[in-house]
């Protein structure tokens, strides 16, 4: 009776563990880090973990942000220029403008995996941190996060006069005009002809293309890329990148569109318009479902096991083949 009741005490224990709320993992990146006035950033900020709970989130409301000036430099300014003088034009240039906001969520009911991506430009040189997204839990209570900085550069630091050419004057050169015009005429001619013999020469040379399955450029680099050598070794990182992007080149190659530069989100809405309605009922969750898995090992510090990743693993090499046969059988490629 008392292993009973310890054993149910530990049951308890172990289940209010698996269902008690995590801190969510929260990773801030700006691209690039380092621009010149004006130039157009890709911010994001990614908040992700299994059991954390309801998240909110809520970006910037203010689409344009003016620095507060500094009240030493304010009196400055008023003792120089005097009570009469006009105000400084520069304090009417913006420190960023925000101009977009895109909030991505790929959650389930175990796991959440949250994107804002945000495209702003500033345009005053310095560094400056990139605008503050406030994250709030299922407690109401902000959760804070390393907010990145970025290097602002003057486009003409120095201020330099640039070079403008005088406009060409053709006085008393018509003749000149009239000659290089039909230089112009016979080299384009010439040209032109040779061009269309060089091309059927080389159309007559050229040997039919050897095409190779986008099934067989997948196996041919899962052979080199050894997913099990780097699972043995832990190299769970190395591992999760590769499988992605080796994946994410297959479905480049096999349904014609750029998936190595795509979110997992941009990817799953691709599909829905490219795949036939029956190939998509069959595979797109698969496909989901795996690229949600490799992301939230890359971007939210979650470490899969072992087990997890080699059936992963296999799973993908099933679907690849799967894919690959029923394209070949009538799938459209756009």
């Amino acid at each position: 009776m008392l292993l009973c009741a310890v054993a149910f005490v530990l049951w308890l224990c172990a289940a209010y563990k698996a269902t008690a709320a995590e801190p969510p993992k929260i990773k801030a990146v700006v691209k690039p880090d380092k621009a010149t006035v004006g130039s157009i950033l890709d911010y994001r900020v990614n908040v992700a973990g299994m059991n954390i709970g309801t998240i909110e989130i809520v970006p910037p409301e203010k689409r344009e942000c003016y620095p507060e000036p500094k009240k030493e430099e304010q009196a400055k300014k008023k003792s120089d220029r005097g009570e009469d003088a006009e105000e400084d034009p520069a304090h009417y240039v913006p420190l960023y403008i925000i101009h977009s906001v895109k909030k991505d969520d790929r959650s389930d009911k175990s796991m959440t995996d949250i994107t804002v991506s945000m495209q702003l430009s500033f345009y005053r040189p310095g560094t400056w941190a990139l605008p503050d997204i406030e994250i709030r839990g299922a407690d109401g209570i902000a959760i804070g996060y390393k907010v990145p900085t970025v290097e602002i550069l003057a486009v003409n630091e120095k201020g330099e006069y640039q070079e403008i050419e005088p406009p060409l004057s053709l006085g008393g050169n018509y003749w000149r005009l009239a000659f290089l015009a039909m230089g112009l005429i016979a080299l384009g001619v010439a040209a032109f002809f040779a061009y269309r013999y060089i091309r059927r020469v080389w159309e007559e040379r050229r040997a039919a293309p050897i095409v190779i399955p986008p099934i067989e450029t997948f196996m041919s680099d899962l052979e080199k890329f050894n997913g099990d050598r780097l699972i043995d070794e832990g190299k769970i990182e190395e591992f999760v990148f590769g499988i992605s992007m080796i994946f994410r080149k297959f479905l480049s190659s096999q349904f014609g569109f750029d998936a190595t530069d795509m979110t997992t989100y941009e990817i799953e809405r691709k599909i829905m318009k490219v795949f036939p309605r029956s190939l998509y009922d069959r595979h797109a969750g698969d496909i989901v479902q795996g690229l949600n898995l490799w992301d939230l090992s890359k971007f939210a510090e979650f470490t899969p096991s072992g087990d997890m990743l080699r059936a992963s693993l296999a799973k993908t090499i099933e679907l690849a083949k799967n894919l690959s046969g029923e394209a070949d059988d009538g799938a459209p490629r756009v």
